[in-house]
């Protein structure tokens, strides 16, 4: 029978790695399979520290079949990032037809039930074309570490709830302090696989890592599609800050790309003042954190045609797709920026204030 799901896996190598896929794949070797069947589809990236290879034939292979779905391994010789490693996943298992695709970490564990609940959530729900899990802190399992994502209408993205202890008193629209999900986490996410032929696959291998979870998502919705939340899948993910914020420059690259690719031209106008005045906030920032050469990298990186003839043809192949106008995009994006383990003064009374302002008056000017 053709797999109702593959959940689709990238393996890179890194200090203590084996010990965290070992609790992976036993968590995955309990789940309760979904009516239609899975299969596993994992990439090994190779890393600083070599690749996996010979862990994963020794140790996850044999279990194919047994107390494993179908288990497919793809060796990479070089390493594209997650956006790269899954797209090629994503190719690699087009010829199978699944319904639905789930992206999984491997720094993370599951519920024995995460997949049968997203699966039934995504099937009474259409029209969502992204479903994200609750992701939970694996160390802290009572704190959240995403119940949806949002996007700053400056292109930030962040974790809603993000280390906030789950309160069953509480709404999930309470739970994420009233703020709108924009986007899923790739953390913790399944893609309707009918979706992405229509919007231009999944995701983009030039971002390499950061805002391919938002892109792809922005243009769902830009299509037509909503994004949806399954709160009784649960995703455990062992989340560390320090990680993320070693990759600076693929975030603020991508940040602006991505901008510039699904934002009307003149809704970009509209945002450019307070954009231009955020650049000389994270630049000093970045000179502050020393992370300074991260940030002119990006700005660099606009600096070449090439750039602009790839912004050029995302520009024409999103408008192609375009259902929805950036008035209505506009209605689920944020004017502040909250829950993030580092929260400066300036930014919580200055900055989100008047930046939530400038969006309330976005949402009457653009009309388009």
């Amino acid at each position: 029978m053709t797999p109702k799901v593959v959940v689709q896996i990238i393996t890179f190598r890194t200090n203590g790695i084996e010990e965290e896929l070992g609790e992976l794949f036993d968590s995955l070797a309990k789940v309760h399979a979904p009516e239609g069947g899975w299969m596993l589809a994992i990439i090994d990236q190779p890393s600083a520290f070599g690749n996996l290879q010979q862990y994963l034939e020794s140790k996850v292979k044999p279990r194919s079949g047994v107390d494993l779905p179908e288990v497919v391994c793809i060796f990479n010789d070089e390493n594209p990032g997650f956006a790269g490693g899954h797209m090629k996943l994503y190719e690699t298992i087009r010829d199978w037809n699944p319904e639905f695709i789930y992206l999984l970490n491997q720094d993370a564990h599951v519920d024995v039930n995460f997949l049968t609940s997203i699966v039934q959530f995504a099937e009474s729900n259409p029209d969502m074309a992204v479903v994200q899990s609750r992701i939970m802190r694996a160390q802290t399992p009572d704190r959240y570490n995403s119940a949806g994502n949002a996007m700053h209408f400056l292109g930030f993205g962040f974790s809603l709830a993000n280390g906030e202890v789950r309160n069953l008193l509480l709404t999930i629209e309470q739970q994420r302090s009233g703020l709108p999900m924009f986007y899923a986490s790739g953390a913790g996410a399944m893609i309707r696989s009918s979706v992405l032929d229509r919007i231009g696959g999944l995701f983009e291998p030039s971002y390499f890592m950061y805002h391919e979870d938002l892109d792809v998502c922005w243009r769902a919705r830009l299509a037509g599609f909503d994004v949806g939340y399954a709160d009784d899948s649960i995703v455990y993910h062992r989340y560390e800050f320090s990680r993320s914020m070693k990759k600076f420059f693929w975030m603020e690259r991508n940040r602006h790309l991505t901008n510039l690719c699904n934002y009307r031209i003149g809704t970009l106008f509209l945002i450019a003042p307070p954009m231009i005045i955020m650049e000389f906030g994270t630049l000093f920032f970045a000179f502050q954190s020393g992370w300074w050469k991260e940030k002119l990298r990006s700005w660099g990186y606009f600096w070449k045609w090439s750039t602009w003839e790839y912004i050029l043809r995302r520009r024409k192949f999103v408008h192609s797709i375009r259902h929805r106008s950036d008035r209505e995009m506009l209605q689920n994006m944020v004017g502040v920026v909250v829950s993030q383990e580092v929260e400066s003064k300036i930014m919580m009374r200055i900055v989100n204030p008047v930046l939530a302002a400038y969006l309330a008056l976005l949402k009457r000017l653009v009309l388009w």
